[in-house]
């Protein structure tokens, strides 16, 4: 397909009133397509690194990419690759994340006739580290999902809780982790602690798991680090009809790094997204 790649920024209310940012590219189809979105994961955003390009890749095959920075994943839409609001960034929650990406699908349900292509109706999800775990959530919940791929998802999100010792973090009422790429200690508040309680049946991952109908395709680097390999196995033996890619001597982010100094993906990465597209295309 000969035909440029558009892309269209959308500004919109998530959760708790912050908003949502988010960009759509596409070209122009002969026929009606899916469209995809994409979950950042934490300490993430939508302009990460790679991400922009592959959203271009994709589009190109004819998959439209929708990708958005969480309500309180800390950017604006001022400063849509850092931190600035580090505020809303210590009071995310996973219940925020889950409710986001629904709003996600609302919007796009909503202004899909005003895209300059046409929706087949189909959604895509890909879901990067944390925001793995949050589309494995959305798509056992909402049957809008017609298919969902992860990118070195974690298999629970109990392990965010255990950042600090529970008591001591209630007393100070904030732990604050480092970040390494900008040198900025960011605060996380106890608030998160309470929202995992209060809403734990519905973001409890390995019930969720077995929830999850629709086809599910697990990429997960053989050398990551951040996130055991051991995690993708968990998810693949809870989800029965799920197919599980192992890339070989590829870290957390699939050997990519932010920024990125030139248009080109390393090996790793343009296997993720060579797997990920032909799933797509089944």
């Amino acid at each position: 397909m000969s035909s440029p790649i558009e892309r269209k920024q959308f500004k919109f209310k998530g959760s708790k009133e912050k908003l949502i940012t988010a960009d759509l590219s596409y070209a122009k189809y002969a026929g009606e397509v899916p469209i995809v979105i994409f979950v950042h994961g934490f300490k993430g955003f939508k302009d990460w690194g790679a991400w922009p390009l592959a959203a271009e890749i994709f589009a190109v095959k004819g998959l439209p990419f929708f990708k958005f920075n969480f309500s309180h994943n800390g950017t604006t839409p001022e400063n849509l690759t850092d931190f600035k609001d580090l505020e809303a960034f210590g009071n995310n929650n996973f219940k925020i994340e889950l409710d986001d990406l629904g709003l996600v699908v609302d919007f796009i349900e909503k202004k899909s006739s005003s895209f300059d292509f046409s929706w087949n109706g189909e959604i895509f999800l890909i879901g990067h580290s944390r925001g793995g775990a949050i589309s494995l959530l959305r798509a056992a919940a909402d049957k809008r999902i017609t298919k969902c791929a992860t990118w070195a998802s974690v298999s629970d999100l109990e392990r965010y809780l255990e950042l600090k010792e529970v008591n001591s973090w209630r007393k100070e009422g904030v732990h604050h982790i480092p970040n390494a790429r900008t040198n900025v200690d960011m605060p996380i508040y106890f608030q998160f602690v309470d929202a995992y309680a209060q809403n734990a049946k519905e973001l409890h991952l390995g019930s969720g798991l077995e929830n999850i109908d629709c086809p599910l395709l697990i990429i997960h680097g053989e050398s990551d680090t951040v996130v055991p390999l051991t995690d993708a196995h968990t998810i693949y033996s809870e989800v029965h009809h799920s197919i599980l890619v192992e890339i070989e001597a590829a870290d957390h982010t699939f050997n990519t790094k932010h920024p990125l100094t030139e248009r080109k993906i390393p090996k790793a990465f343009a296997e993720v997204l060579t797997e990920t597209i032909e799933f797509f295309q089944m």
